[in-house]
């Protein structure tokens, strides 16, 4: 294992900066609330959107991916061997999800009133964030009670979870036909989505469809199609601004790149934060299973940068990238970190069988997505000259404030509740 993951004590050696940075990320968000953005941000008319809504909610949101693509995996594509993953993974979503909404909430200019979008009368149908926001919602909704089994086994309410298998499906029946009505405003499409559900449950019921255990798969596949949904609708953002987006990552299909690429990052996020809290834990990492998503990588990668490379070229934006300036350079880095080196390690099986190879790879594309979604929400964004943007430090810190609340939190459930279903067992014993 890498030195980059070593432990010299028991626990968290690191918690107490996680400690300093909450503390500081929360007195510079108190200070947001009672000056206003203008205090802690240098966002401006130009660049409306930009360290937050690139790191917190960008790429915040591709990284929760793992949630859904394991879990899809799992219950869906019936690969059970993973269901030791599965916890985890949905952990790590939720909370990437409620680091989402905060920080939301932070960089919008009146968050405070984000409940308005509740109100049947204030419904803005044309509104992309509109439809992400309820798709938000309905997920946080869903991962909420995908977790709801480690809080009641931690507590050994047995009851309590006989009847969260029982009304499970009736709450994801109910969410997707109020998302449906929501986003449709039709009552036929309402409808329609109602009895589909309600049948298939149904046909579960009377042992025509195998029901899953332990986890109702209508809640799976309720997931996994919101998931799909607002992972791609965060890419159409961006189509509203042709003028202000770079060559480099402004294209027709932004939405299929978002999807795709969060995708792809799910499985490495998996990996890395397997391996990463394997050795925080003192556990032993599965690394059977782990290696087992590695597999997957290399395709879901080159399919990734067959796109992109596709896209440019059929847009033709190709000269673009040789041109000698930051975007470019930037754009270089962003497939060159987050594609081609990891496909060349994942590609390798003596080196993607390994520890150090997986923690490396993973890495890397992680750190990828985080410059591919970092590039679209500010190194590509274009404004007249004497109109810049940098992120001031002031941003850099609430976010990473926010983080390290939600790392602090991983940890606390981590060794509070039943998240991973093998008995811990110290490295090396």
């Amino acid at each position: 294992m890498t030195s980059a993951m070593n432990t010299q004590n028991k626990g968290f050696p690191y918690r107490w900066i996680l400690y300093l940075l909450a503390a500081i990320g929360t007195v510079l968000i108190v200070k947001r609330f009672i000056y206003g953005i203008g205090a802690v941000s240098n966002l401006n008319d130009a660049y409306p959107w930009g360290f937050w809504i690139g790191i917190d909610v960008l790429a915040g949101i591709a990284l929760a991916a793992g949630g859904f693509t394991l879990t899809a995996a799992i219950y869906i594509w019936g690969n059970e061997k993973y269901h030791p993953l599965a916890r985890p993974a949905i952990l790590t979503a939720l909370l990437g999800y409620v680091i989402f909404v905060i920080a939301l909430v932070i960089d919008l200019g009146r968050g405070i009133l984000i409940w308005h979008f509740f109100l049947p009368w204030m419904w803005q149908h044309d509104s992309v964030m509109f439809e992400v926001g309820w798709c938000v919602m309905i997920y946080l909704t869903i991962l909420v009670f995908e977790f709801l089994p480690s809080a009641l086994e931690r507590f050994n309410w047995k009851t309590l979870l006989r009847l969260w298998e029982m009304f499970t499906p009736v709450v994801v029946v109910v969410l997707l036909s109020l998302f449906t009505y929501v986003m449709t405003y039709s009552k036929t499409w309402t409808t329609t989505v109602f009895i589909m559900a309600v049948v298939f449950e149904l046909l579960q019921s009377i042992r025509v469809i195998p029901r899953s255990r332990p986890v109702p798969v209508l809640l799976i596949m309720a997931g996994v199609i919101l998931s799909c949904l607002h992972q791609s609708s965060l890419g159409s953002l961006y189509l509203i601004v042709p003028h202000k987006l770079d060559v480099l990552w402004y294209s027709p299909i932004l939405p299929v790149q978002f999807l795709i690429s969060a995708i792809m990052v799910g499985p490495a996020m998996v990996i890395f934060e397997g391996l990463v809290s394997a050795r925080v834990f003192r556990r032993q990492p599965e690394l059977d299973l782990l290696a087992g998503l590695a597999k997957v990588l290399p395709f879901l990668i080159a399919s990734n940068l067959l796109l992109r490379v596709a896209d440019l070229v059929g847009r033709g934006a190709v000269v673009a990238a040789f041109e000698l300036n930051l975007k470019s350079v930037m754009f270089w880095m962003e497939l060159m970190i987050g594609g081609v080196i990891p496909l060349a390690l994942f590609g390798v099986p003596e080196i993607a069988r390994t520890a150090k190879g997986m923690f490396w790879g993973a890495l890397l594309v992680v750190v990828g997505l985080f410059l591919n979604r970092f590039n679209v929400a500010v190194v590509g964004i274009e404004a007249r000259g004497w109109e810049t943007y940098t992120p001031a430090l002031t941003e850099i810190l609430i976010s990473a404030g926010i983080v390290s609340i939600g790392l602090l939190a991983f940890r606390f459930i981590v060794r509070n509740f039943p998240i991973y279903e093998k008995p811990l067992v110290l490295a090396g014993k």
